[in-house]
């Protein structure tokens, strides 16, 4: 059980890549994804997580960010039982609100009713209760999450919240098994995994919502502890959801991890956790076992989340050299050293020539030859 607590960190961030596999398309037909602006090409800007500079990701131009890493303080919180690893909850916006993206914290819970001793602790630890910084809850399916926590903690100000659809994932679900048998030494914990597809009203908007969420079991080595994990979201107003499908997907599988965050990361946990890793020849076969699972569960997640919506190609960085994932819906795709990106359908557009823009330095970023 030595990598009981690393095992948070490494599940969270496969969230953060979850598109970058392959999906198929069957036609754009000339949607204009900027949703009312009449611009010809599209430009997201590569920003970093505001808090601790985790991660780097493309965000449209005008679009707004808000949260980031955050971290709980045991003090103040009854304890440390959602202590130990950093927590991303974070929510990306367009500037009209119509549109956006989210991910949810991943946070501990504790079932009484399956805690060994739960016949004397019980009565002194009812359900809404604080047990060591972790709310006394019963543990539950993934589409009871989202429609009895995760949707009003999101959207607070959601009306008539109606779920449309629930496509479960095993394969997902059977992927993260596989990782954290990697962790954990062999013993693994159980998940459940599934997209919910709802639709609500929000300050007079009828939004389109897709949800992934994950519940993590601890088992009987748990006595009690469960998780929601990779809980994320896309949303738009309804007749436009289509239509932002590839934006989403370009802002998802443009996030690059910072290593040096994560290296500072792990060390935070063998303190707070008192657990440590055995030595960096582990690390590093960690690294390599985590690259290889990443491609089965990005696919497994973008297969059912994007499907017939977007689709994505390979693209040469004209400034590096290297290979990046980028969404194929537009004709033409731009770059700056930066990491800037402009998408566009019009083969005379060049960004250097745009008085509305005030990056400058872009080249064309060509599709990879095969």
């Amino acid at each position: 059980m030595n990598y009981m607590a690393t095992t948070t960190i490494f599940l969270s961030l496969l969230s953060l890549l979850a598109c970058n596999a392959e999906i198929n398309t069957d036609s754009r037909e000339g949607k204009n994804i900027t949703a009312g602006d009449d611009s010809p090409a599209v430009l997201f800007h590569r920003n970093s997580e505001p808090n601790e500079k985790a991660f780097t990701f493309l965000l449209p131009e005008g679009w707004s960010i808000s949260g980031g890493i955050t971290r709980v303080d045991p003090s103040t919180s009854g304890g440390s039982g959602n202590a130990i690893e950093a927590k991303l909850y974070m929510k990306l916006t367009s500037s009209d609100n119509k549109a956006g993206m989210g991910w949810l914290p991943d946070t501990r819970f504790f079932d009484m009713r399956r805690f060994p001793g739960q016949n004397l602790a019980g009565p002194l630890f009812p359900d809404g209760s604080n047990y060591n910084g972790m709310l006394v809850m019963r543990m539950m399916p993934p589409v009871d999450f989202v429609r009895e926590i995760a949707v009003p903690f999101a959207h607070p100000h959601a009306q008539n919240l109606q779920i449309t659809n629930v496509q479960q994932l095993p394969k997902l679900s059977d992927e993260y098994r596989k990782m954290s048998a990697l962790m954990l030494g062999g013993y693994h914990f159980d998940y459940q995994t599934a997209i919910a597809t709802m639709e609500y009203t929000e300050n007079g908007i009828q939004y389109l919502e897709k949800m992934v969420c994950t519940i993590e079991d601890w088992g009987q080595a748990g006595g009690g502890l469960w998780s929601n994990k990779e809980t994320w979201y896309v949303r738009a107003e309804k007749p436009l959801f289509e239509e932002m499908a590839p934006v989403f997907a370009t802002i998802g599988h443009s996030v690059k991890l910072n290593p040096e965050w994560i290296s500072r990361e792990i060390r935070s946990q063998q303190v707070n956790s008192n657990i440590a890793l055995q030595t960096q020849r582990d690390i590093e076969h960690i690294d390599r076992e985590i690259t290889e699972h990443r491609a089965l569960t990005n696919s497994e997640i973008n297969n059912d989340m994007y499907l017939n919506l977007t689709g994505q190609e390979d693209y040469n960085n004209p400034f590096t050299g290297e290979t990046e994932r980028g969404t194929n819906e537009w004709n033409y795709r731009w770059m700056n050293e930066q990491g800037d990106v402009i998408y566009t359908d019009n083969q005379n557009y060049h960004p250097n020539n745009d008085v509305n823009i005030t990056t400058q330095g872009f080249k064309r970023s060509e599709v990879r030859k095969r």
